[in-house]
């Protein structure tokens, strides 16, 4: 049983590892479950995703099950790490036209 989930903390590290080298992973076992809790921390962005131990020990031997995992830990990273865009509606500002000039037509003729 040890011996399981230290293959499956191998596991982990390695496809955060292939979804991205700066993600740190700290893995907790659950008191009472068969999950583990993954702590996803990169820089000052924090995310916690829980996971089956029998679904990660399913990846040895399946390689859809481990690009599926993959996907999960991915989609957690994306989230934690995604910014919203500013709202743009909220301030709008007149802004003067370029050159300074008030006026809408440029002086033209006789000077």
């Amino acid at each position: 049983m040890p011996e399981d989930r230290q293959e499956a903390r191998r596991i982990i590290a390695e496809l955060a590892r292939a979804v991205d080298r700066r993600l740190a992973v700290e893995v907790r076992e659950l008191p009472g479950a068969d999950r583990l809790q993954l702590i996803l921390t990169h820089g000052s962005h924090h995310a916690q995703i829980e996971l089956p131990l029998t679904g990660v020990l399913a990846t040895t031997d399946n390689a859809i099950a481990r690009n599926e995992l993959r996907l999960r830990l991915k989609r957690a990273t994306d989230t934690m790490l995604f910014k919203p865009m500013p709202d743009h509606r909220l301030t709008v500002k007149a802004v003067p036209p370029p050159g300074g000039h008030t006026t809408f037509r440029s002086p033209r003729g006789r000077r």
